[in-house]
């Protein structure tokens, strides 16, 4: 089983890492964790492309996460998909996605008429909404999901994928939680968001203090993060959707090393690790 980071980013725009996007892969399987933006261009570099993609798992409806749903439906027509999507969602994923192909719809028919590919089946969406605890199968992967704290977000999930007894979790967007340590206890790779704490300051006609305490108080701070992974064991931490962008490298390491007890990764778009952590 391997991970590619798709992207690390956040809604803030860099040239470097592009919206939150992560694929879990293993000769059978293909599992994309949300659609952040730029996201087809970024499979396409990785070596992939959306018509594989065997499900889509969404951690929660924020937009930075999911603003290139339609982009990869229809970039993956184009790449001659043939299999419906199979999407898993928080509650309100139907009524987000479907609304959205009704938007398009007009356009979407357009091109079906006047291109007269093969198949249309990549436009439909077989989409499962989940709640609390549980998991299921895809192929030779058990995914399992569970609630995180993202509120003022309700519905925000994070996800195991489990695979010959070894664990990958992505934490999604949350801050600390009783729930994300309990899941992602003894993982091989914990996938872990992180605020920037030190490199987000209030700045005149941009962000007020207020503006700085909302966005710090439903994310994970880069203070909270190391003692996360050694409460939960994890075996190797690898950092993403860095809030900000840019950021000072060499600080960030050391303070999360210094409760972690090892150096995490900073994970970078299209870098790729195995189970054990190796980047490959």
């Amino acid at each position: 089983m391997f991970l590619t980071l798709l992207g690390t980013g956040c809604p803030s725009v860099n040239k470097d890492r592009f919206g939150p996007s992560n694929l879990i892969y293993t000769r059978k399987t293909k599992i994309l964790i949300d659609c952040g933006s730029g996201v087809t261009q970024r499979l396409l570099q990785a070596g992939f492309k959306g018509a594989d993609i065997d499900y889509l798992l969404l951690t929660h409806l924020h937009s930075d996460h999911v603003v290139d749903f339609y982009q990869l439906i229809i970039s993956s027509w184009h790449q001659y998909r043939k299999k419906k999507w199979n999407i898993i969602g928080p509650k309100g994923t139907k009524n987000f996605l479907f609304s959205l192909m009704d938007s398009w719809k007009k356009e979407r028919n357009a091109r079906i008429k006047f291109e007269k590919r093969k198949s249309t089946e990549g436009f439909k969406l077989n989409i499962k909404e989940i709640n609390d605890n549980n998991y299921f199968m895809i192929n030779d992967i058990k995914v399992e999901y569970f609630k995180v704290d993202h509120k003022p977000v309700v519905y925000a999930y994070g996800y195991n994928f489990i695979n010959k007894n070894k664990k990958i979790t992505i934490s999604g967007d949350t801050k600390p939680c009783k729930n994300l340590n309990k899941f992602a206890l003894n993982s091989d790779i914990l996938v872990h968001e992180v605020f920037i704490e030190d490199e987000i300051i209030p700045e005149r006609g941009i962000r007020s203090s207020q503006t700085v305490h909302n966005v710090k108080s439903y994310h994970t701070t880069s203070r909270q993060v190391g003692k996360i992974a050694k409460k939960v064991m994890a075996k190797n931490l690898v950092l993403s959707h860095f809030v900000p962008p840019v950021f000072n490298k060499n600080k960030l390491r050391k303070l999360v090393k210094k409760d972690y007890g090892k150096s995490p990764i900073l994970g970078e778009d299209l870098m790729t690790l195995d189970i054990n952590g190796n980047i490959v």
